[in-house]
């Protein structure tokens, strides 16, 4: 390797450094007070973890276990140990740097890194820099990857291991024009190195293994196929294979800890995070040249974070041009077509809609590949099709490095004659790419600093728990996770990801009555309300009533001490904070939610009146089926209640209103006439 080499990785790596901070400007300016990320994102709930991280290392607690959540039981953190990239380097920047300012940066380096790999993927495979160049700018820009990040997905961005498991792959084919030979006897070192890459591309994210990961195995295998290289089809199987056992090692405790988690974290959402079949010609609605397209606020959302797919004109172009000229970029055409009808999930939308055709007396929607593929083992587990674009950016990318190597196929003579034009036209092209996939103006930020009078409370010992509500808003949760990086008590809620998996019995119910005797026995000594999240002030409002002045109150939150508890917790009950029982009679669609606590073992007698229009219903208690029958009747049960405490009581409707509902259908609610629970 020439010595100048490895400067001339340095350049691109810093030259793809400069690009990073001009796609997340202004965020150098604010680069140790704010967050990257939208309000609306993740970053809070990443930031959290990482300083979980670090104060674990300085303080000699358990690195995967969360005894600050869900108090008093805790929480297991095996997503964190099943995904160690999302929070690394960061939580190690921590020991030197401010909190923001280690989340920031090891954001922007790893979009950096990104860049870098596959152009040096594309270097190897052209040995056209020019082309690695703008390959790994189109890769590191994508707007796609610029959603991710407007949404604090930091962990899904760590994409830097997939160029060069691709090149591993690509290694252990035979006969394919861009692969080099290689003696018997390497055979299994690029096998063990491939394998090895295939884990660490999944540790920002294991869901990676379905948006990104296997699609290109297929394809490079795919490929080995139609060559009939039967020896490397049977190299990728072993070190994919091989990669995919030592992947269990992450894999299992996730699994686990899926299988375990309560019912209130299984989520859908696969047709309302699926891509729009405009998706691929859409811009973003903020960009300063594409603003007054109308249509673009409809097919991208209000939270464009997910559905983002824009191809752009400069790399499409690109794309088309390495596509044309040049037979290896065909292949990965291929994948980019696959990958983009999956994106579009189970059901065709155009502009935002299901598309529904008449079939004279049937209706039906226009049914897509992933409605079957997505039950399958593995891939059930996943909720948001379009992120297959990561391997529809990782596909034009290649495409229109291909395409650039194609243009710039020049004899060596007008190479040598014209460095000067070449190297403007060429920094010209780049800042076009850049300007055509800027998604964000300027990108979002986030304070990223917690009040003061809030990080006082880590000294205060008279404060046992936190509770944050309204605890039911996901972003409210997510504030809360940060605020602990300063208070660093324990929270009543909280969660490792998404949603908390704390008794919604227990939550509802503190919320709800704010009992003095309750918040005591909870552990509760400080509630802080984040108003932002409190539809029409009323959690507030609320809070106001019974606990009096804030100690700390800013335009986000107030802080609320609890008052001295006196007497004894008695019988209380209330339904799920969606179910207004203030009008009725309530319609219900498919389920209702009632929360109640008893001080002691005994039995509840619950009475309702439903009106069900033919519909059946299943009665639970704390998850087991008690008592089914028509939702046409007056219904008076004595409810068995085995122990003292927090407890779920569920009506269930069959059968369940259709999801995506056409316009074309009625769902007929079962309306809730009454409803009352005696101890």
């Amino acid at each position: 390797m020439p010595k100048r080499l490895p400067l001339a990785h340095l350049a691109v790596y810093l030259l793809y450094l400069l690009a990073a901070l001009l796609i997340t400007w202004p965020l150098l300016a604010v680069f140790s007070t704010h967050l990257l990320g939208h309000p609306f994102g993740d970053s809070y709930e990443y930031t959290r973890h990482i300083w979980w991280l670090n104060h674990a290392l300085r303080s000699g607690l358990p690195l995967f276990d969360q005894p600050l959540l869900a108090y008093p039981d805790g929480l297991d953190g095996a997503w964190l140990w099943g995904n160690p990239l999302q929070s690394f380097p960061a939580w190690l920047l921590a020991f030197v740097l401010p909190l923001p300012a280690a989340f920031n940066l090891a954001a922007l380096l790893t979009l950096a890194l990104n860049g870098w790999t596959l152009y040096w993927l594309m270097w190897r495979l052209t040995g056209v820099r020019g082309a690695g160049f703008l390959a790994g700018l189109i890769f590191m820009a994508y707007p796609h990857f610029q959603g991710q990040l407007g949404a604090g997905h930091t962990g899904l961005l760590v994409l830097w291991p997939v160029p060069l498991y691709v090149w591993g792959l690509l290694r252990l084919t035979t006969g394919a024009q861009h692969a080099m030979t290689l003696q018997q006897h390497n055979y299994l070192r690029w096998i063990l190195l491939t394998a090895a890459l295939f884990v660490i591309s999944l540790w920002g994210n294991q869901l990676l293994i379905v948006y990104l990961v296997a699609p290109v195995t297929a394809m490079v295998a795919l490929w080995a196929l139609v060559r009939r290289d039967g020896r490397g089809l049977a190299r990728i199987v072993l070190a994919a294979g091989l990669g995919s056992l030592l992947a269990l090692v992450f894999f299992i405790p996730v699994i686990r800890e899926a299988l375990n988690a309560p019912p209130q974290l299984n989520e859908g959402g696969d047709v309302a995070f699926s891509a729009d079949v405009l998706g691929l010609f859409t811009p973003s609605f903020q960009h300063p040249l594409y603003r007054h397209l109308s249509y673009t606020h409809t097919v991208l959302g209000v939270d464009p974070f997910e559905r983002v797919a824009y191809v752009g004109i400069v790399a499409g172009a690109l794309a088309l041009v390495g596509v044309v000229k040049c037979r290896a970029a065909r292949p990965w055409a291929g994948l980019a077509l696959a990958a983009w009808v999956l994106s579009l999930g189970p059901l065709l939308k155009l502009l935002d809609q299901v598309l529904v055709l008449n079939l004279g007396d049937e209706i039906s929607a226009v049914t897509l590949p992933w409605l079957l593929l997505q039950k399958l083992p593995v891939l059930g587990i996943t909720r948001t099709p379009a992120r297959f674009n990561f391997t529809l950016a990782l596909a034009v990318a290649v495409m229109a490095g291909y395409g650039v190597a194609a243009l710039l196929a020049l004899p060596a003579r007008a190479k040598r004659a014209l460095p000067l034009q070449l190297n403007l036209m060429f920094g010209v092209v780049a800042l076009l790419v850049l300007l055509d996939y800027q998604f964000f103006w300027p990108f979002p930020t986030i304070p990223g600093t917690v009040p003061e009078p809030i990080a006082a409370l880590r000294d205060d010992d008279t404060v046992r728990a936190v509770l944050d509500v309204p605890w039911t808003h996901l972003l409210a949760g997510k504030d809360g996770l940060f605020l602990q990086t300063g208070h660093q008590k324990p929270l009543i809620g909280g969660h490792v990801a998404r949603r908390t998996p704390a008794d919604p019995a227990k939550l509802t119910l503190l919320q709800a009555q704010l009992d003095p005797a309750r918040l005591d026995a909870a552990g509760v000594d400080v509630v802080i309300v984040h108003k932002r999240w409190d539809e029409n002030g009323a959690v507030l409002a609320f809070t106001r009533g019974w606990l009096g002045h804030p100690f700390y109150e800013d335009a986000l939150i107030a802080a609320f001490r609890t008052e001295e508890a006196s007497g004894v917790s008695g019988f209380r009950w209330t339904v799920s904070a969606e179910t207004p029982l203030t009008s009725l009679p309530l319609p219900l669609e498919d389920a209702l939610e009632i929360y109640l606590y008893t001080p002691q073992p005994g039995w509840v007698r619950l009475d309702a009146e439903m009106r069900g229009d033919g519909r059946d219903f299943t009665l639970w208690v704390n998850g087991q089926p008690l008592h089914r029958g028509m939702a046409e009747t007056h219904l008076s049960l004595p409810l068995p209640l085995a122990e003292g405490g927090y407890h779920t009581v569920m009506l269930t409707f069959e059968p369940p209103c259709p999801r995506p509902l056409s316009p074309a259908l009625e769902c007929r609610a079962v309306l809730l006439d009454a409803l009352a629970l005696e101890d």
